[in-house]
């Protein structure tokens, strides 16, 4: 796992119990990148036997995730890691975990500003880029494009569109037709896709801030006739993501390391919550762009050991 990270020393006072309880909220665990960080961290927990990890699921809700850390502080729990739905509505109830005493890890997203939180992910700007850049070079540096984008005000959704604001300026010949929010989920990026195809608008390329929206989009131009004809890349390289590169369909995917993220935030919360010191305040692990040529070298990264 390569990491770059950002240092910064922060210390907690130490638990006086010798076992310990974390909180965590994702945001939707109908989501499989979401799947993938529970599993991660249900894996690492087997390393903490006075460990009790509490998981719950944030429905995709600002206010739901907002009223778990409440209730996590209420618990008393020793460590919190929340993955936010939303960088703006959350950054106070996050700053309400730490004012209370208790480490708080932000686990792949992050909220808008810093709180006092320890963040370990991805840095989303990069992965736009890397995805954008790929997509701009394929159609020769011009064409028409569309961006299917995750919940606006989404930490991910803000990078990762600066990351593609970044790359299309250099490319003064790539127009953006359509941009619009997928939610994240499958069935509104093929919908969308289908009425986009249904304007008659010339498409080049589809930008897809994650895999699922990038396989709807991919259901929506096969069933078109269009396959082949249009690029699509995503962000994630989640199992499907990966088939689809391999087959030919998928064009790229951006290799986001869950397994490497729900590691290591958990390993962050158990060791502020036994006080120790901890040095890195930023912990970025760096997207890799997933093509068809090296497609067969990530199966391995995306599973989770027994």
């Amino acid at each position: 796992m390569m990491m770059a990270v950002i240092s910064t020393s922060l210390v907690w006072s130490q638990a006086s119990s010798s076992s310990f309880v974390v909180g965590c909220t994702l945001q939707n665990l109908s989501e499989e990148y979401m799947t993938m960080l529970k599993g991660a961290m249900q894996i690492q927990l087997k390393k903490y036997p006075n460990v009790k990890l509490i998981i719950n699921d944030g429905q995709g809700q600002a206010e739901v995730q907002a009223a778990q850390l409440d209730s996590f502080i209420a618990q008393k729990v020793n460590a919190v890691i929340i993955c936010p739905v939303d960088a703006n509505a959350l950054t106070p109830a996050v700053k309400t975990v730490v004012d209370a005493g208790i480490p708080c890890i932000t686990l792949s997203a992050d909220v808008a500003k810093d709180v006092g939180q320890i963040w370990i992910g991805s840095e989303n700007q990069s992965g736009g880029e890397t995805e954008a850049k790929y997509i701009a070079e394929k159609i020769g540096g011009k064409g028409n494009i569309a961006i299917l984008r995750g919940p606006l005000g989404a930490f991910a959704e803000q990078g990762r569109f600066e990351g593609y604001e970044r790359v299309l300026k250099k490319y003064p010949n790539i127009k953006v037709v359509f941009d619009q929010t997928g939610n994240w989920q499958r069935d509104q990026a093929m919908s969308l896709m289908e009425n986009w195809m249904n304007t008659g608008t010339t498409i080049n390329a589809v930008l897809c801030q994650n895999d699922g929206m990038a396989l709807g989009a991919l259901e929506a131009i096969k069933a078109a006739g269009k396959l082949g004809k249009i690029r699509v890349a995503g962000i994630d390289a989640i199992k499907d993501a990966l088939d689809s590169v391999k087959a030919g369909a998928l064009d790229a995917t951006c290799f986001q390391d869950a397994i490497g993220q729900g590691k290591g935030a958990l390993d962050l919360a158990v060791k502020a919550a036994k006080g120790q010191a901890i040095g890195d305040k930023r912990v970025n692990i760096p997207f890799e762009l997933v093509v068809k040529g090296n497609v067969e070298g990530y199966y391995s990264r995306i599973k989770l050991p027994n």
